[in-house]
């Protein structure tokens, strides 16, 4: 038999010792993650993430045809999208790159999840994850079995399919080459009770390191009385229909492990002009007509720099439902700000959440929502 040293056993002991220290550090900390979408559409050399801390970025988004995941038919301009992300990657090497697959209004996910089409669909986003040296995957299929609105084509089977593609991908990123690091894989997930009836998220969630809860759009340009963009909790009357903390609930409540759930922040507002209100109010709640924002720019990064605290514009906050608002007497606007954030903070920790996704980065100020968060998720 081969006779082992003392000193091969002590160091064969210590790499074990050490290697159980290193994965208990990566697996078992509490440490909050600050996850943002970054939009590929925008000039990506305008982006910077130096000195942010951002745990997750999602690349947003790859376009789908049939089984082929592309960033713009162009093939220069596609290729440009490719440099620019190898670019993007190269210089922040602390952040860990995610492909994002799909998005709002993006048709082909309920044609390439079924039987006979969902390989060549997994190989063509694994073939872009390699090439592009990425860390993982995150669908953004909205929605299966719903057809967002008349928007894209869905079928009562796509919620076996939608199981089946996440299985196979977190299947086909396990076998890859780890080269020191990980991959993830993560979804983007409705925030309606309709979304639990048309997705598994049980059987899902056991092959995902994170699900994105998109907890915003709780009201916007659809509806002629204001209201509140991402609120916390419900006002004092509930007026509003819905809360941030409904939404984690849905998901706690189908035996979802909290420690999976990236809380949803937007980095976008939406506003009301013409809004008939009474003064104690302060446009809340009243009718108005909608601001247009693919028209009027109302993202934070604007808010700060032109209406807060400007023009007439006086900040409110409402501290039941632990979000922040601007009114003029006119004007309306339902917007995130920092009191708002800790509170939300405050919120991830107590309910163990993984911590926080941000809707999107371009959309943020510099010294904004995102600094707030990486900053002080994990004080």
């Amino acid at each position: 038999m081969l006779k082992i040293s003392l000193y091969t056993k002590a160091f064969l002991a210590a790499l074990t010792l050490g290697m159980g220290f290193y994965f208990y550090n990566i697996n078992f900390t509490d440490h909050k993650i600050t996850s943002v979408y970054i939009p590929i559409w925008k000039d990506l050399k305008d982006i910077s993430l130096k000195d942010k801390n951002i745990d997750i970025a999602i690349l947003a988004f790859a376009k789908i045809n049939k089984t082929n995941v592309y960033f713009d038919l162009d093939p220069a301009k596609n290729e440009a999208i490719k440099q620019n992300i190898k670019k993007l990657k190269e210089n922040n090497k602390k952040t860990s790159f995610i492909l994002g697959i799909g998005g709002y209004k993006a048709d082909g996910f309920s044609d390439a999840s079924m039987d006979g089409n969902r390989y060549f669909f997994t190989e063509s986003m694994i073939a872009l994850v390699k090439e592009l040296d990425l860390d993982g995957i995150d669908i953004d299929w909205e929605y299966p079995a719903f057809d967002s609105w008349n928007t894209t084509k869905a079928r009562t089977e796509d919620t076996k399919n939608f199981t089946n593609l996440m299985k196979e991908l977190k299947e086909k990123l396990d076998i890859l080459p780890r080269k020191n690091k990980n991959y993830y894989l993560s979804f983007a997930a409705g925030n309606e009770d309709w979304y639990f009836e048309n997705v598994e998220v049980t059987k899902v969630e056991k092959y995902v390191d994170f699900i994105n809860v998109m907890s915003y759009d709780l009201t916007g340009a659809w509806s002629d009385t204001t209201g509140y963009n991402s609120n916390l909790f419900k006002d004092k009357q509930e007026k509003s229909k819905t809360s941030v903390d409904r939404i984690i609930n849905l998901f706690i409540d189908h035996d979802i492990d909290p420690s999976k759930l990236l809380l949803g922040i937007p980095a976008y507002s939406y506003g009301w002009e013409n809004v008939k209100s009474s003064p104690d109010d302060h446009g809340a709640f009243s009718t108005g007509k909608p601001i247009d924002i693919n028209k009027v720019d109302l993202s934070y990064k604007t808010i700060k720099e032109k209406y807060l605290n400007k023009d007439g514009f006086k900040r409110y906050y409402d501290d039941t439902a632990k979000t922040a608002y601007l009114y003029d007497g006119s004007t309306f606007i339902t917007y995130e700000d920092q009191e708002a954030l800790q509170a939300k903070i405050k919120y991830i920790k107590d309910k163990k959440l993984a911590g926080a996704m941000v809707w999107e980065y371009s959309q943020d100020s510099d010294h904004g929502i995102v600094d707030y968060l990486s900053d002080n998720l994990n004080k």
